[in-house]
């Protein structure tokens, strides 16, 4: 313990007298019952949160005590809860680093120095993120002054009340129009023409966006020093600086700026969701769908959610008096296991508990962290697999970013702060051992233990073409003559089509025959070469005649197999005009039920190499799960897709050939194969999701197989460009 509580490193800064900066104002905040303060620094316009006791350090820090004696008094005054030299040390390397203390000698000018080039670097980094930098531009308070009176009429309690009223409003309206909406979307959602509108539209509702964080600052009172660009995914979004809130001594306020933001983009997405429902289709719809789109999309998933650190973030962190929770969350989880390294380890700790007092506090402070991190690693994953759809090289260097961002730089940030713990150099080899030891397991585990996987697909309730009653050719129905539901037998009459034009086509060849019949009578034993013209033509009028009376018998459809008959509505057939190859209507056989799965071709070499297991959900069935097995056949490549509902033109999950009128041709290589549940399902044409469940492999073996295949598809399209 007497090791945790001393530092080697103490003797450099004992007997200095820091004292914090003139230009360092400091102000109380009351949190939760406890007491936080706030140092501005007006040089920079930043502000840093203490708690209260790390402010009894901070405090001391006037210049007329040396760091020792107020460690001193600090021992004296809260004995065991006293912080130890090694906090002392980090809290000054912080406040000299935010540039908010001095002292009269520098203690050691290459460690500021290298302090100083480290923040550099990471400024510069920052800069350098492919993914977002920002670009700071002018100060707008002139702007605001002018823009405020003519909008303060918004920032009322009546107008917030119409705010919420609107949102309720906007929220009922998705929900009854959901059907329409979700078809609508599978239709427009990130085509080309879909982002080329967000393209454009995206700078300009977080322009809005930010006006409004920026007028709401006015109506308290608070300057905004700044308004720039902010580059997230190479899109230009206007930023402003709202820093200044942190003055603001009411929580609900401090809200309420952050909460701006949200409150214009869920306004904008109920304007649009509002002019989606009058507007006939086109662009004017378009455009609507996409403002309604981006605001909610943005405010559910990014700007509104409380795991991401944005607008919902802060008003989080306001309205549970929760200051810094992501910073304080990521420590407090940085804590926890440095404690269980350092019980493994065998080396000394100070145990440093948290000083909230109520049980929510230290449930959120232990769960935020890790939740974020999750949250953020999902996201991520979809940007990847977003970015390599688009374009190979692209979802690569998404992919690299946050690898590092998320799993490389968080573990440096660990370790360095392990080796920096007191007591490490003493078990430092044992630490690199384990951490080799670790990273070896890790590894093996990867490459040796098989994990269990699935591919969920999309199919359809799926008829053998004998099962199959469909027209011969383009016809009327003349008459159904078997009623729906009714027992057939293989030859019984269907249904009977009649086809004007084959009879009277019939009706002109018999005339014909009749007069190919006089002509060889009357030339019969006089003119031998107009009898022989004579029969050649009676030949090929019988020939052509058995072959519409063929046709003529298959206006009769007849049952193939046993069964029963099935119409999905028989007086919509009485009369109507069918085209050849249309299907009528089925005869159901007693035989289990096939269910044809379309499998994409990121998937089909599993599915033929690790097929294990299949399950199918039908939609007309949710929560109940059937038992099914791959028939005989090997799947295979189609052209088109079993039914127009699997197409995304009607809202189906296939993406499909835009220049297809039928909406069957698959955009992307698709190949089909038949699985066959172990019970009857008297309906056809019914969708059904499939479970295809794999042979367990190797996680370091799928990932290679889904690199290799990321890289051929990426070269593939670089032929393809070429």
């Amino acid at each position: 313990m007497q090791e945790a509580l001393l530092s080697p490193y103490w003797y450099r800064i004992a007997k200095l007298h820091p004292r914090l900066r003139a230009h360092v104002n400091v102000r109380m905040q009351s949190t939760r019952g406890q007491a936080w303060y706030v140092l501005h620094n007006q040089v920079t316009g930043r502000y840093h949160r203490v708690n209260a006791q790390a402010f009894e350090l901070v405090g001391r820090l006037d210049g007329r005590f040396t760091v020792d004696e107020i460690w001193q008094s600090l021992l004296q005054q809260q004995g065991d809860e006293a912080p130890s030299q090694h906090d002392v040390i980090r809290i000054l390397g912080q406040l000299t680093d935010a540039g908010l203390v001095q002292a009269e000698v520098t203690p050691d000018v290459r460690q500021l120095m290298d302090m100083g080039e480290e923040r550099l670097r990471r400024e510069r980094r920052a800069k350098l993120n492919p993914l977002s930098f920002r670009l700071g531009l002018f100060n707008p308070s002139a702007m605001l002054e002018q823009l405020f009176p003519h909008v303060r009429g918004l920032f009322t309690p009546t107008a917030f009340a119409a705010w919420v009223a609107l949102a309720i409003v906007a929220l009922l309206g998705a929900w009854f129009n959901w059907p329409e909406l979700a078809v609508y979307g599978h239709v427009h959602f990130l085509t080309p023409r879909f982002l080329a509108t967000v393209w454009v539209m995206y700078p300009l509702m977080k322009g809005v966006h930010e006006l409004g964080h920026a007028l709401m600052l006015r109506r308290f009172g608070c300057e905004v020093p700044e308004v720039g660009v902010n580059f997230f995914m190479l899109v230009p979004m206007p930023y402003v600086d709202a820093s200044a809130s942190n003055r603001l001594t009411s929580r609900v306020q401090r809200a309420l700026v952050a909460a701006a933001g949200i409150m214009v983009e869920t306004t904008l997405a109920a304007v649009g969701l509002g002019l989606w429902l009058v507007v006939e289709d086109g662009v004017v719809r378009e455009l609507a769908f996409t403002l309604m789109t981006l605001g909610g999309l943005s405010t559910l998933l990014f700007n509104g959610n409380p795991l991401m650190k944005f607008d919902g973030y802060f008003v989080a962190c306001d309205m549970l008096d929760l200051p810094n929770l992501a910073q304080r969350s990521t420590r407090a989880n940085e804590q926890w296991w440095l404690r269980v390294v350092a019980w493994v380890l065998r080396m000394p700790h100070e145990h440093q508990g948290h000083s909230e007092s109520d049980r929510l506090s230290r449930w959120l402070l232990q769960l935020y962290a890790p939740a974020s991190w999750g949250y953020r690693l999902m996201v991520s994953a979809v940007m990847v697999g977003w970015a390599a759809d688009k374009a190979s090289w692209m979802g690569l260097g998404i992919l690299a970013w946050m690898i590092w961002s998320l799993v490389l730089q968080p573990c440096r940030q660990w370790v360095s702060s392990l080796q920096q713990a007191p007591g490490f150099e003493s078990v430092r080899l044992q630490a690199a051992w384990g951490g080799v030891l670790m990273t070896a397991g890790a590894m093996a585990m990867l490459a040796l233990v098989p994990v269990p996987s699935s591919v969920v697909a999309d199919g359809v309730v799926w008829l053998p073409p004998d099962a199959q009653v469909r027209a011969t050719s383009d016809a009327e129905v003349e008459a159904v003559l078997v009623q729906s539901g009714q027992r057939v037998m293989p030859g019984q009459a269907l249904i009977r089509l009649r086809d004007p034009v084959l009879l009277t086509q019939r009706a002109i060849l018999m005339a014909q025959i009749d007069g190919s019949r006089a002509e060889l009578n009357a030339a019969f034993g006089a003119e031998p070469l107009k009898v022989s013209n004579a029969q050649q033509a009676l030949a090929r009028d019988y020939a052509q005649l058995g072959k519409i009376d063929e046709d003529l018998a298959n206006q009769v459809l007849r049952a193939v197999q046993p069964g029963e008959f099935v119409l999905s509505r028989q007086e919509d057939l009485d009369q109507r005009q069918v085209s050849r190859g249309q299907l009528l209507a089925y005869v159901m056989s007693d035989a289990p039920t096939v269910v044809r799965v379309v499998i994409s071709q990121r998937d089909i070499d599993d599915v033929r190499e690790r097929l294990k297991r299949v399950e199918v959900m039908l939609r007309e069935r949710p929560g109940k799960t059937l038992v099914a097995k791959p028939l005989g056949q090997t799947p295979a490549a189609v052209e088109r897709l079993p039914s127009p509902a699997l197409g995304n033109k009607v809202g189906g999950p296939v993406p499909t050939d835009p220049t297809d009128a039928d909406s069957l041709k698959p955009a992307e290589p698709t190949f089909a194969m038949d699985v066959v549940l172990n019970e009857h399902i008297p309906r056809a044409g019914g969708l059904a999701k499939v479970k295809l469940e794999l042979v367990p492999r190797p996680l370091l073996q799928t990932w290679a197989i889904r690199a290799r295949q990321l890289f051929l598809k990426h070269f593939s399209d670089v032929q393809g460009g070429a």
